[in-house]
């Protein structure tokens, strides 16, 4: 089956504009406040993005299979449809316009674990998180039960209206904080031993500061969980000469780590060409690393191989190798690091609790 696009899309802008009336099935609202709630809690936010492709589908075209999402897996079943398809071309593009979050921040949202391996939405692939995925395909359920389009549409002019709230927008908090350094890294500490988030909100950090030192456009920092992440580390700095080389790679870890993580982490770069590798440790209860042979066996491989023990060092560094006086930096800081807690997909709270931590009272 191929789901119009057109259809889609203009079924997505009515259900947005009927949003925001008011008149909502109270029933759904509750249902998607559930899954929003399992997912902030570090369920995979692609739950989110499918439930949402489902609803998109069942208000098209009553007959989609919503457990056949990949037609050439399907073969000989007429209602089979490309969720990932649905969803990239069409809740994507118009999530961003309407304003409303469906989970995750990427291109191909449904590219991701579990919706990445499934053949089939009951094919029994291993899922990090059962109680939220057992909840999105019980949901999936009730959709597939329908017998008509209007009610999925009512479900998903639901959704839209939950998840508007869940849509964060950008501020300008760089010109309302006047954080100091010091400030900036007690901030930062708060931020990640508040709920490290499955390492989001130590790798937004990370990525932030690697942004007020080369600038956001040379800095890349790899999706959490990403089965097609082909980066050295978890975030990367380009050359300036040549943007197809890695300039630096640092691997962030907010849980203890021993040697033969950081020897894994150093080969990795040692294969992709990366002469400048880091690792930034933050946890408690990290356990002292031999750094001295940790050096012998970088140099033996003619890599510079630093490891960041906790955020003071770290953060201290990166300020001042900005090109500006540390306090300028520290304040630019501020808003590049909220800018990749929202890439990074880290939760609502996580945004609010950093713009808590930084604002000027």
């Amino acid at each position: 089956m191929k789901i119009d696009k057109s259809i889609a899309a203009r079924i997505v802008r009515e259900a947005a504009k009927a949003s925001e009336s008011g008149l909502l099935d109270a029933a759904w609202v509750e249902k998607v406040e559930r899954l929003s709630r399992l997912c902030a809690e570090g369920a995979p936010a692609t739950h989110i993005a499918f439930l949402a492709t489902a609803m998109l589908a069942k208000a098209v075209d009553r007959r989609a299979d919503l457990f056949a999402i990949k037609p050439k897996h399907s073969i000989g079943n007429p209602n089979a449809f490309s969720a990932r398809t649905l969803c990239h071309k069409v809740l994507v593009p118009l999530a961003a316009e309407l304003g409303f979050s469906i989970g995750v921040t990427g291109r191909e949202p449904l590219n991701n674990q579990p919706y990445f391996r499934m053949t089939r939405l009951d094919d029994a692939t291993p899922v990090s998180d059962q109680e939220a995925f057992d909840y999105t395909r019980k949901l999936v359920r009730e959709l597939s039960a329908l017998d008509d389009e209007k009610p999925a549409r009512e479900a998903l002019r639901a959704f839209i209206a939950v998840r508007r709230r869940y849509q964060t927008r950008y501020t300008k908090l760089e010109d309302r904080s006047s954080v100091t350094p010091d400030q900036l890294v007690l901030a930062i500490m708060r931020l990640v031993n508040e709920n490290s988030e499955g390492g989001r909100r130590a790798q937004a950090v990370v990525a932030g500061l690697m942004d007020v030192f080369a600038g956001p456009e040379r800095v890349v920092s790899g999706r959490i969980n990403d089965p097609s992440r082909k980066y050295p580390g978890d975030v990367c700095v380009r050359s300036i000469g040549d943007p197809n080389v890695w300039e630096k790679a640092i691997e962030v870890r907010d849980k203890p780590v021993a040697m033969h993580d950081v020897l894994i982490f150093g080969k990795k770069c040692v294969d992709m060409g990366v002469r400048e590798a880091a690792m930034v440790v933050v946890s408690g209860a990290q356990q002292p690393l031999d750094v001295n042979a940790l050096n012998q066996w970088a140099n033996s491989f003619g890599i510079g191989l630093t490891i960041f023990p906790g955020w003071p060092s770290f953060v201290e560094q990166a300020l001042f190798w900005s090109g500006e006086p540390k306090p300028d930096a520290a304040r630019r800081a501020v808003g590049l690091i909220h800018q990749r807690l929202i890439a990074v997909e880290a939760s609502p709270a996580a945004v609010s609790l950093w713009q808590s931590l930084v604002l000027s009272p």
